[in-house]
C-alpha cells in the first residue's frame, strides 16, 4: 500500500514531493536517451553517396547524436541521485518507511511511447529510514525474457510512426530480352539487355528527371564505357549520388530530435518552480548546499535543451541541402537533356541516310555507335554549360553546409558544484523553516 502523503509533516510533503519529481525525470530522460537513440538513428543511406558530402554528415550527424545520448545518460544520473538522497532524507526525518506513487505527467507526445521503456519505470517509489542506499544508483531492473516493454506508436502520430514505413532510394539491375524493331521500315529501334531501374524515389524533380530520360541517359553511358572515353557518366557518375538521398526522412527524423529538446524544456521548468516551493519549507547549511546543487543542475538542464535543439536544426539544414543539391542536378539536366535530345535525332536522321544500302543487322549494331556519335557532337559544347552548373551546385552546397562537426558542440560535462557533492546529504544539516506555510 501507498504512503498517505497527506499524513506526513508538510515539510515532508515537500521534500517528497520534489524527490518523486525528480525520480520521475529521471525515468524521463532515460525514455529520451532511448528515443535519440531511436529517432536520431537516421539510415546511412538517406545521406546519399555524394563524394566528400554524404559520408561526412553521416560520420558528423552520428557525433553529435552520440554526444546528445550520453547528455541524457548524465542527466538521468543527476536526477536519480538527486530523488535517492532527497528521499532517504524524508524516510529519516519522518522515521518511517515511505511507498511512495509515481504519476509521470510528461506531456510531449512523441516521448509518451518510450516512457514505460525508461530505465526505473514503475509505480511507486520505496525508501527505508536508515537505508544504505542514499545517493547510490539504483540497481538496473532484469527483464524476463519475452516480458520486455513494447513500444507501441499511436496511429494517431504519422509522423513518428513515418521512421517505421521508411524506404530508401536504390537501383535495380536487370538483364532485359532485346528487342529490335522499326517505326517507319527506316529507323532501327532497339531495347532491352542490361538495365537499370530506380526505384522509391523522393518523388521530387530530379526523380521525375530520371525516370524520364533513364533510357536516353543510360544509352549514352554505355557507349561512353564501350568506347573507354573516360568522360564522367550524367547520371551514374553525377545525378545518381544525389537521387540516392532521402532528405525527406533526414527532416522528418531530425524534425523529431526537438521533441526531446522540449522534454528537456518542459521538465526544467517544473523544477525550477518545484525547488522555489521547496525553499518555503527547508533551511540549513546541508539545504543551501542542495540548492546550489539544483541550480547546477538546471543550467545544465537549459545547456541540453540548446544542445539538444541546436542537433535538430543542423539535421534539417543538412536535409535542405541536399534537397537543394537534387534541384540543381535537375534543373541541369532539363537544361539540356532537350538540346542533347535534338542533336542526337538529327544527327541519326543524316547517319541513316548514309547507310541506307547497309544489311538490318549492320543497321541495328551501328544504333548505339550513332547514339555514342551524336552525344560527342555535342559534348563539347555542354562541357562548358555543365562545368558552370557544376560549380552553382558546389556553391549551394557550399552555403548551406551543416555545422555538426564543430567542436563547441561535444558532449556538456555537468557542471563542477561550488560546495562538496556530498554536502547536502546530511540530514541533520536540514532544518524546517520556522515561517513555513501550514499546507
Amino acid at each position: 500500500m501507498t504512503t498517505d502523503t497527506s499524513a506526513l509533516r508538510v515539510e515532508s510533503q515537500a521534500l517528497v514531493a520534489f524527490g518523486r519529481e525528480r525520480y520521475e525525470d529521471a525515468v524521463a530522460y532515460s525514455a529520451v536517451r532511448r528515443y535519440l537513440s531511436d529517432v536520431g538513428s537516421i539510415p546511412s543511406g538517406a545521406w546519399g553517396t555524394l563524394e566528400g558530402i554524404s559520408e561526412k554528415l553521416h560520420r558528423d550527424w552520428a557525433t553529435a547524436l552520440s554526444s546528445r545520448l550520453s547528455e541524457a545518460n548524465t542527466a538521468r544520473n543527476e536526477m536519480e541521485r538527486m530523488a535517492d538522497g532527497l528521499m532517504q532524507i524524508a524516510a529519516d526525518y519522518e522515521g518511517t518507511d515511505l511507498d511512495i506513487a509515481t504519476t509521470f505527467d510528461l506531456q510531449n507526445r512523441d516521448l509518451l511511447p518510450y516512457l514505460p521503456l525508461g530505465d526505473g519505470h514503475a509505480g511507486s517509489v520505496r525508501v527505508r529510514p536508515g537505508g544504505a542506499g542514499i545517493l547510490a544508483q539504483p540497481a538496473p531492473r532484469k527483464a524476463i525474457p519475452g516480458d520486455e516493454p513494447v513500444l507501441m506508436i499511436p496511429d494517431d502520430n504519422e509522423r513518428l510512426g513515418a521512421t517505421r514505413n521508411e524506404t530508401l532510394p536504390r537501383t535495380r539491375v536487370v538483364e532485359e530480352p532485346i528487342r529490335i524493331g522499326s517505326t517507319d521500315g527506316n529507323d532501327l529501334t532497339i531495347s532491352g539487355g542490361r538495365t537499370t531501374y530506380y526505384e522509391n524515389g523522393e518523388g521530387d524533380q530530379l526523380d521525375t528527371f530520371i525516370h524520364e530520360h533513364r533510357d536516353t541517359l543510360l544509352q549514352l553511358e554505355a557507349i561512353l564505357i564501350e568506347l573507354g572515353t573516360g568522360e564522367r557518366l550524367p547520371l551514374t557518375d553525377l545525378m545518381v549520388h544525389a537521387w540516392r538521398s532521402s532528405p525527406r526522412i533526414i527532416r522528418n527524423r531530425a524534425d523529431l530530435v526537438h521533441s526531446a529538446a522540449n522534454t528537456y524544456a518542459e521538465l526544467r521548468a517544473e523544477m525550477g518552480g518545484e525547488l522555489k516551493n521547496l525553499k518555503l519549507y527547508w533551511e540549513g547549511s546541508a539545504f543551501q548546499a542542495f540548492g546550489h546543487y539544483a541550480d547546477r543542475a538546471g543550467l545544465y538542464l537549459d545547456q541540453l535543451v540548446t544542445q539538444t535543439r541546436w542537433l535538430a536544426d543542423e539535421g534539417k539544414k543538412a536535409a535542405t541541402m541536399l534537397e537543394g543539391l537534387r534541384n540543381a542536378y535537375a534543373s541541369l539536366g532539363y537544361q539540356h537533356i532537350g538540346t542533347l535530345i535534338d542533336a542526337l535525332k538529327g544527327y541519326l536522321e543524316s547517319v541513316n541516310g548514309l547507310f541506307s544500302s547497309c544489311s538490318e543487322p549492320e543497321k541495328a549494331l551501328l544504333t548505339v555507335v550513332q547514339t555514342f556519335v551524336g552525344y560527342l557532337l555535342d559534348a563539347e559544347r555542354r562541357s562548358v554549360e555543365a562545368m558552370s552548373e557544376l560549380i552553382k551546385i558546389d556553391e549551394q552546397e557550399r552555403k548551406e553546409r551543416p555545422d555538426l562537426g564543430t567542436r563547441s558542440h561535444d558532449t556538456t560535462p555537468f557542471p563542477q558544484p561550488e560546495v562538496g557533492a556530498d554536502a547536502w546529504s546530511d540530514r541533520s544539516s536540514w532544518a524546517p523553516r520556522p515561517d513555513k506555510p501550514r499546507a
